[in-house]
């Protein structure tokens, strides 16, 4: 709209003594409600109308036919550009400022025709249809004082050209005393003027802390939206309230399939259906009920998808609660990670010296030491390791480590367990096997590692290796077994290499027979 808004800007703006200039979106919505309630404004114009039409009546003036069809027409200009500004706004935001520079001056026009029109009643002799005129005016102006309060200059505007005319009116006024109206209109105009200020301050506040806590939900709404975990807020009797939209990403839903207001294992339940089945589902629901009502440590939950989630209840005084839905799938994985770096070789996979001695004290923790069937460590060391190193580089060396470590897996069988503890030492554990079977097994290994090794780089090389053999004494420690086993692989070494020796309680047994011999003489 093309306006002038030299004038209207003046009265639009807001009087400095009622504190600093508010912010453009505050001061939009003030401008908006100019526009709001039609009926009010219908009224108030109508009961001026009526006014009008009593005076052309009882006095039968040319201005009284002016006042009524002023106000006729300003009625209809005001409602039109009400009309206006409400379609505009319909289709999209729209800026209120030049529609209430256009609408301003028509609310001062009709308010100074009331004005006007009251103090030509005011100035005759017919104290009824001054009475009357008076009611009216001070009726509008108190609606006035409360509709356009939003826009503080033009009510005061509005009262005062109302208030004027109806003063000057009692001044002149051929009746004896009417004078006395003056004081209390100007009483009446302080009032009207101190209302308008004090509802001007109240919408202003009132806006403010709208818009804050708009703000502030916005910030709540997007901080909620894009956090991390699942966030779910359940009320005291253990529905679910609110619930993220992460919290659907991590059940591989949708917002929409989120089920609310129900309690927090049936709402899992049917947020995660694909993830569950009958049994599952069954099994989820009894934890979940059980860990709300213990308040244990955060509830584990793994989907059949391989994602694997942590639940973690927050309690609130009020008896509400706060449950944070983590993926932790990855932090899972790594702890795995780190925890099989932790106990394994870097370089060939098999388990480490610390492995090792944590699975021998459990399997000698388990092991009834029958003298048929006995636990064994067999302790071994490659032959002529050294010169691959140093004829091939470390690189073919690391490369023998890792054939080494493959062929070992492939030897072994149920209840046979290997690890490398360190260069080209490795070691088997062999649970509750017979002497026979221990000696095959070594053997075995002894074959398999004797086979020729191909190298990336080009050419083969051969191998053997010794193997020291310790079985497991009742109540022995690990420590004396590993170390027993060591020293027979020693022996084994000085006996010529690629071959094995059994420890005994007093030395090396370099025969099953001497071990056999062993045994009965026990």
């Amino acid at each position: 709209m093309a306006v002038n808004l030299s004038v209207s800007e003046s009265i639009l703006a807001t009087p400095p003594e009622l504190g600093a200039a508010v912010c453009p979106s505050i001061r939009a919505r003030l401008l908006s409600t100019l526009f709001d309630n039609r009926r009010p404004l219908v009224m108030s114009i109508v009961a001026s109308a009526f006014v009008a039409a009593a005076a052309y009546v009882r006095l039968h003036q040319p201005w009284t036919i002016v006042w009524l069809f002023a106000d006729v027409w300003l009625l209809l200009g005001r409602l039109s550009i009400i009309h206006a500004y409400v379609a505009h706004s319909r289709k999209g935001p729209a800026n209120p400022g030049p529609w209430a520079a256009a609408y301003a001056p028509l609310c001062v026009a009709t308010s100074l025709m009331l004005g006007l029109g009251t103090m030509g009643c005011v100035r005759t002799t017919d104290t009824t249809l001054a009475a009357l005129a008076i009611m009216v005016a001070s009726g509008i102006l108190g609606g006035v004082a409360s509709r356009n309060a939003a826009v503080p200059r033009l009510a005061i505007a509005q009262i005062c050209v109302v208030s004027i005319p109806i003063g000057v009116g009692a001044l002149l006024s051929p009746t004896d005393g009417s004078w006395i109206l003056v004081p209390p209109l100007l009483l009446y105009v302080g009032a009207m003027t101190s209302i308008v200020r004090r509802h001007y301050r109240g919408l202003v506040a009132l806006m403010t802390a709208e818009q804050n806590h708009a703000e502030l939900a916005a910030r709540f709404d997007a901080a909620l939206t894009h956090m991390p975990h699942g966030l779910c807020t359940l009320d005291p009797a253990g529905k679910v309230v609110i619930a993220n939209s992460r919290t659907a990403q991590l059940f591989g839903t949708s917002v929409d399939m989120l089920k609310l207001n129900v309690p927090l294992p049936e709402f899992i339940s049917h947020a995660g259906f694909a993830q569950f089945d009958d049994a599952l589902r069954q099994q989820f629901v009894e934890r979940c009920t059980a860990w709300l009502q213990e308040k244990r440590r955060p509830l584990a939950l793994e989907l059949r998808n391989g994602r694997q989630l942590e639940l973690r209840r927050n309690p609130v005084p009020d008896g509400s609660a706060v449950v944070i839905i983590e993926d932790v799938t990855e932090r899972r994985q790594s702890e795995a990670k780190v925890l099989y770096l932790a106990r394994h070789d870097s370089l060939t996979g098999l388990a480490n010296r610390r492995e090792l001695r944590e699975c021998l004290d459990r399997i000698l923790l388990r092991s009834h030491t029958r003298r048929e069937t006995r636990t064994a460590v067999l302790y071994l060391d490659l032959d002529g390791f050294k010169q691959v190193n140093d004829r091939h580089g470390h690189t073919a060396g690391d490369e023998v480590l890792e054939t080494v470590a493959a062929r070992l897996r492939q030897t072994l069988r149920h209840g046979e367990f290997a690890a490398r503890l360190g260069g080209d030492e490795f070691a088997v554990i062999v649970e509750e096997a017979t002497l026979s079977a221990i000696v095959a097994i070594a053997q075995r290994v002894i074959r398999e590692i004797a086979k020729p090794y191909a190298l990336t780089a080009g050419g083969t090389i051969s191998l053997g290796t010794s193997i020291g053999i310790a079985l497991a004494e009742p109540h022995e420690p690990v420590d004396s077994l590993i170390r027993r086993a060591d020293e027979a692989m020693y022996s084994a070494k000085n006996a010529g290499k690629g071959t094995y020796r059994i420890a005994g309680n007093d030395g090396e047994l370099e025969t099953d027979a001497d071990y056999d011999a062993s045994v009965g003489a026990a």
